[in-house]
């Protein structure tokens, strides 16, 4: 791993949240085919359908019902699957269901709002502590940028307990280099459809670009150490001089 390889391929928040792991896992991230996942295919057809509909037909198709136990089910199946070639192949019940929540979501008027006068979909290169790092911007206004999420559950505990789980402050932090601000636009996934703009706290940020100094420096030190991208644990044990020891966790130790 190069700083060369890197110009060809940045970084991103996807992956520097692996190296966040070890720089094994990153390592593994990068050099694996990407896995298709139910969840992954939801929030691809739904930012696709919501932001750039148009472009719906050249990326998805759309799979029906059909009854595999026949051969007439299985040759239009295989005619489907000929004609996926470059496509993600969606399962109709889900289309509809995608179909029916955006147009729920496109014709609210706080959604409404939020698009007059945004750019979509907006690819950008940045150098975060010499570091190349690619972005991919939902929707990008004069006033910030908003990145949307689909989720589970959109009351603010929950969101605030999974966001940090998932490390999203660690993508504010990238996609906040020029001093834009940075909100989410959260979807539920199952009704009511809870939809709504969410504001992020400047400790948020504050937090996520702290990590995201720790890793970079971390990173650089692996460019310069080339050998460390084939540590795991041990590496953040070696970089903070630590050592793991299995303790109580901090709700057992809270009751002592």
């Amino acid at each position: 791993m190069t700083l060369q390889d890197l110009n060809e391929r940045p970084l991103s928040y996807s992956s520097i949240k692996e190296f966040a792991k070890s720089p094994r896992h990153f390592m593994n991230y990068r050099n694996k085919p990407k896995e298709t996942t139910p969840a992954l295919i939801y929030g691809q057809a739904l930012h696709c359908m919501l932001l750039e509909p148009k472009e719906f037909k050249n990326n998805f198709i759309v799979i029906p019902k059909l009854d595999m136990r026949t051969k007439d089910g299985k040759e239009a199946y295989a005619k489907l699957e000929a004609e996926s070639v470059g496509k993600t192949m969606l399962d109709d019940k889900l289309h509809n269901e995608l179909f029916s929540l955006t147009q729920y979501i496109s014709t609210s008027p706080e959604f409404e709002i939020l698009m007059e006068g945004a750019q979509k979909e907006v690819e950008e290169r940045t150098e975060i502590y010499g570091l190349p790092f690619v972005t991919i911007k939902d929707i990008v206004k004069a006033n910030g940028v908003i990145d949307i999420k689909s989720v589970q559950a959109g009351h603010i505990d929950t969101l605030n307990k999974d966001f940090f789980n998932y490390q999203y402050h660690i993508q504010a932090a990238i996609y906040t280099q020029d001093g834009q601000t940075f909100s989410f636009y959260v979807i539920e996934k199952n009704e009511p459809y809870y939809h709504g703009l969410v504001h992020v706290a400047d400790d948020f940020i504050k937090y996520g670009k702290r990590e995201l100094e720790r890793l970079c420096v971390g990173f650089n030190y692996c460019l310069e150490h080339p050998e460390c991208f084939n540590m795991s644990y041990d590496f953040w044990y070696m970089m903070e001089g630590t050592k793991p020891v299995i303790s109580l966790p901090y709700w057992v130790k809270n009751k002592d």
